[in-house]
């Protein structure tokens, strides 16, 4: 400082303006420094936030609008202005899968200095639902019995032309996978049913052996399969995932029900006929996977709620 006083002293007017000018950038240089700090700060917080938000909202997926509702509410409780959220469910075409944007303005403390007053910041997460249930069951679809709890249903049966309630094998959306099939103590069978149910029409002997596997090894425990909601049975229609409505008697190969219009049974299993290839199953429980309910005693077989994407 006495450098600096002995200067101004010895200078004339047009170098002290000068150094009034380099002392002012020097300030706010370093002013902006602290607030780019301090933005960046902000820019973490904002991220943590939208990831906790789609994390909450993919465990309600595919119902894309309670997954929405969700994910706002989360983001509000941990801070978040409501009006700088955006939700985005489906995305990308994907109902298993949420996107959520934040836009904040955050003010500079100190660059205004420099005449730089705030800066619009934007954060966003892709989460994907990965359910407590993860698609673990039998390959067959409920399309025409009562499912209060107690009843006996009659999986695998013949329920019009050429349909004996079967899902349609394959890697697919709405299909089904075996995995471990020649393995009576580990085989299992996925049912890919988050973007709905496709079906197969005819008797399907295919997995006769590896659904005897299940049978013997889960006498006294649980299983699962997939039915129509009651009130879609009641109906006699079933809504289709093109948005089309198709008669239950007048069902077809490949049609894929949509996933609203199902529920998921826990069931016991009360006998199974391997020469007519039928199952008869005691209802447990029912679930609105839908809407998110899921088994509370069932991890699943890969387990976890969700995971982020992006």
């Amino acid at each position: 400082m006495k450098s600096i006083r002995k200067y101004v002293n010895n200078s004339n007017g047009q170098s002290v303006v000068f150094l009034l000018l380099l002392l002012t950038l020097m300030v706010g240089f370093a002013a902006l420094a602290i607030d780019i700090g301090q933005l960046y700060a902000n820019k973490t917080n904002m991220q943590n936030v939208v990831d906790a938000a789609a994390l909450a909202g993919a465990q309600d997926l595919p119902n894309t609008a309670t997954a929405k509702s969700t994910a706002l509410n989360y983001a509000v409780l941990n801070g978040a202005d409501s009006s700088g959220i955006t939700t985005t469910a489906p995305y990308d075409g994907d109902n298993k899968q949420i996107e959520v944007t934040y836009t904040q303005t955050v003010s500079y403390s100190f660059a205004h200095v420099l005449g730089i007053s705030s800066r619009d910041v934007t954060v966003r997460a892709v989460a994907e639902s990965k359910s407590y249930w993860d698609g673990d069951a039998l390959p067959f679809v409920n399309l025409d019995d009562s499912y209060s709890g107690g009843d006996e249903i009659v999986a695998w049966e013949k329920t019009g032309p050429g349909d004996f309630e079967s899902v349609t094998r394959g890697s697919g959306q709405g299909q089904y996978q075996i995995f471990n099939d020649n393995d009576p103590d580990k085989a299992y069978i996925k049912v890919d049913y988050k973007n709905g149910i496709m079906l197969k029409k005819g008797t399907v002997a295919t997995v006769k052996q590896e659904v005897g596997y299940i049978y013997e090894r889960n006498k006294d425990t649980y299983t699962y399969v997939f039915s129509l909601k009651q009130d879609v049975m009641d109906s006699g229609k079933v809504l289709l995932t093109d948005g089309t409505k198709r008669k239950l008697s007048k069902l077809k190969n490949h049609d894929m029900v949509d996933p609203s219009q199902l529920i998921l049974l826990e069931c016991i299993f009360h006998d199974y006929d391997y020469k007519g290839k039928t199952l008869y199953l005691t209802v447990v429980d029912d679930y609105d996977i839908y809407n998110g309910e899921s088994p509370s005693n069932y991890v699943g077989v890969e387990g976890g709620n969700g995971k982020l994407v992006q």
